[in-house]
């Protein structure tokens, strides 16, 4: 089967990447397509998205998988039907779907601008749910949606780290907390919990990209104020987003506020702590934990020692976020393959 699959920003590139090596492991032939280039599996097109979508070159392919966000994910659409129209051609089949695990209110702002394309992909249990909810009696009540599991981060094994000292890996998000205020406070709480363990490696780990002069960093994000520590304990470093699956390999336990890469460390068997000093808030994507029974303050985690005895996620809680389905990607050609009859 021959597939694109359509990206925007770095997630949703990475997770296509992902996706592509899974279904190319399938005998699929899949064609990544971006405003940037693409490293990795498939081969890969620069190509704006919305150019791409009124050019012939999409009639090549069985399926498209267009991974935007808000009006370029309508408009994408709207312009490919618009031109196979005006051409004469049956439009290719197109498929989308979230490229973050998201739930409540934040999974359903992703989720409208979805509706109305021929399949939706979804990772799990709870998002299909949701889906339903949110369609029940309108005209999109008989959207096409399939659970492929958690495809758009890594969760396979990933491989080991051997080393013997102890790391704390704390996610940062450039905008979690979103005022440089509590940004400053959590890093000078975290400093403290640096200076207090000196068996430990605390690495404050970007999960999205900086901008690359320190300067141009957001006071919202804990690299800024490391970078502006004249002072930073020898043990608290600061990590680099390419780095970012290495570290979780390296990491002894992992803590962040609502980072979705904390799932990676749940599903890796790091001791993994949601951060709840600032609750359940949908901006930081609180919901989409809820229930993981992972959520501690970060009071409650010291001595450092403590998070080795952190209890594993809630087994029911993971299942609902797709963590148990192994086989997305069969499903989704399965699914794909219907649509081309």
């Amino acid at each position: 089967m021959r597939l694109a699959l359509i990206s925007g920003d770095r997630p949703a590139r990475e997770a296509c990447q992902l996706l592509a090596r899974t279904l190319e492991q399938l005998s699929a032939e899949v064609t990544l397509i971006s405003t940037e280039p693409a490293h990795g599996p498939g081969a890969g097109l620069t190509l704006h998205p919305l150019t791409a979508a009124s050019s012939d070159l999409l009639h090549r392919f069985d399926a498209v998988g267009v991974f935007l966000d808000g009006e370029p994910l309508q408009r994408f659409r709207e312009q490919h039907h618009t031109s196979s129209r005006l051409r004469g051609l049956v439009p290719t089949p197109l498929f989308t779907g979230p490229v973050l695990p998201l739930y409540g209110d934040a999974l359903a702002a992703d989720l409208l601008p979805r509706l109305g394309y021929d399949l939706i992909c979804l990772q799990g249990r709870g998002q299909m749910e949701q889906l339903d909810w949110l369609v029940h009696g309108s005209v999109h009540g008989a959207q096409a949606r399939e659970a492929i599991g958690l495809w758009c981060l890594p969760h396979g094994c990933m491989g080991s780290s051997t080393s013997q000292e102890r790391l704390l890996l704390v996610l940062d998000q450039a905008n979690v907390p979103p005022s440089p205020l509590a940004n400053r406070v959590l890093y000078q709480r975290l400093r403290n919990v640096a200076q207090a363990s000196p068996g430990w490696q605390v690495r404050l780990q970007p999960d999205q990209d900086l901008p690359a002069q320190p300067d141009q960093w957001p006071e919202t994000s804990l690299g800024w104020h490391y970078h502006n520590d004249p002072t930073p304990p020898t043990n608290l470093q600061l990590g680099h987003r390419d780095d970012l699956p290495l570290s979780l390999i390296q990491a002894t336990a992992c803590l962040g506020v609502g980072s979705p890469w904390l799932l990676s460390a749940m599903v890796w068997g790091k001791p993994t702590v949601v951060l709840g000093d600032y609750g359940i808030r949908t901006d930081f994507n609180g919901p989409l934990f809820f229930g993981s029974g992972c959520m501690q303050q970060l009071a409650n985690c010291l001595p450092l020692e403590r998070l080795l005895q952190t209890p594993r996620p809630n087994r029911d809680w993971l299942a609902d976020r797709g963590w148990t389905i192994g086989d997305g990607a069969q499903r989704l050609l399965r699914r794909l393959e219907a649509l081309g009859r």
